[in-house]
């Protein structure tokens, strides 16, 4: 489960907000994943989550963009390699290949980078937000 703190800000409210969402559906996932039970809820999470990411992840290279931020080309090249293994999973999912076990591993991978990334990486915007103003 991601929780969020302060600690994870860029200091652009909009990209924030997006993460929380993120961090939100992800934990959502989570839940319905636990008994692999709830398949069409998680199936609708996912569902989601591969509109949502995509769709974020343009408006926070823009975002880097428009600040200059020196990590931008880094991001977005981790962008894509999130988006690989997401819609690897996706795909597995979809098909009903994916084993409980494999679910719970991918999960948790996906999980681990997205709070990495955004611990690490987006959090870099906030420099570059403070020498625009």
């Amino acid at each position: 489960m991601i929780i969020w703190d302060d600690s994870l800000s860029t200091g652009v409210a909009i990209i924030d907000e997006q993460h929380k969402m993120l961090f939100q559906k992800f934990n959502e996932f989570s839940e319905a994943i636990s008994g692999m039970t709830a398949r069409e809820t998680a199936g609708e999470i996912l569902d989601f989550l591969q509109f949502y990411v995509t769709w974020h992840f343009g408006q926070e290279e823009k975002c880097m963009n428009e600040y200059q931020c020196p990590i931008a080309a880094a991001n977005k090249r981790a962008h894509a390699e999130f988006t690989n293994t997401f819609s690897q999973f996706y795909t597995q999912w979809q098909e009903g290949t994916m084993t409980p076990t494999l679910v719970s591993r991918t999960y948790l991978e996906l999980e681990k980078w997205l709070l990495n990334h955004v611990l690490r990486t987006d959090t870099q915007l906030r420099p570059c937000i403070k020498k625009a103003d």
